[in-house]
């Protein structure tokens, strides 16, 4: 009978132990953030490195806005699904929120800094090019719009490409888009213990 006592009551203390453990060792979102906005970051500037060195930067296209989309979407949802099977198979809407946005702003940060780099030292002339560019296709696009019209379109476009706007722009941007992706993720893969 003594031993039945002390064996239920080390077995109550054993799980209100590991309760308390449980619940000192919740999982941080920001690591995650952190850890899977690095590798959507570097994986997105490696991909712009390839179109700088390819000399294929400036004309946009499908593959250059559809490839940054689908990295963005599978770090994102990756990042919150291993946050879920790392804690118990568990994760609400406001976690993966946090985690998906987290990853975003990470990424933007490097995005970011890579551009300005970009734009800055690998090529200086980048904007003013990127400019041109664009003058030329909306001469093509509309052939009734005279050269002039288009020189005070570009002339007005260039107010609003300076380093702040710009730096502002893109996280702006990052945290939009990954706010969506995790969003659409975090509905998709939530779950929650049962009430």
């Amino acid at each position: 009978m003594i031993y039945l006592k002390y064996y239920l009551s080390k077995k109550s203390y054993i799980e209100i132990n590991n309760n308390v453990k449980m619940k000192d060792s919740t999982i941080q979102t920001s690591t995650y953030s952190l850890n899977f906005g690095v590798m959507l970051g570097l994986a997105s500037v490696f991909f712009s490195l390839m179109l700088f060195f390819l000399d294929t930067h400036y004309q946009g296209g499908t593959i250059s806005s559809t490839v940054p989309l689908l990295l963005s979407v599978s770090f994102i949802n990756y990042g919150i699904y291993e946050f879920r099977k790392e804690n118990n198979g568990l994760i609400s809407l406001s976690q993966s929120l946090k985690v998906g946005v987290g990853i975003a702003l990470i990424s933007g940060i490097i995005g970011t800094f890579y551009a300005i780099i970009l734009t800055e030292i690998l090529d200086p002339k980048f904007m003013e090019k990127t400019f041109e560019i664009a003058k030329q296709k909306m001469l093509e696009d509309n052939q009734e719009l005279s050269l002039e019209n288009a020189n005070q379109a570009i002339e007005m476009s260039k107010k609003f490409a300076t380093l702040p706007i710009r730096i502002a722009g893109g996280l702006i941007g990052s945290i939009f888009m990954g706010f969506l992706i995790s969003l659409i993720g975090g509905l998709i893969l939530r779950k929650t213990k049962p009430e």
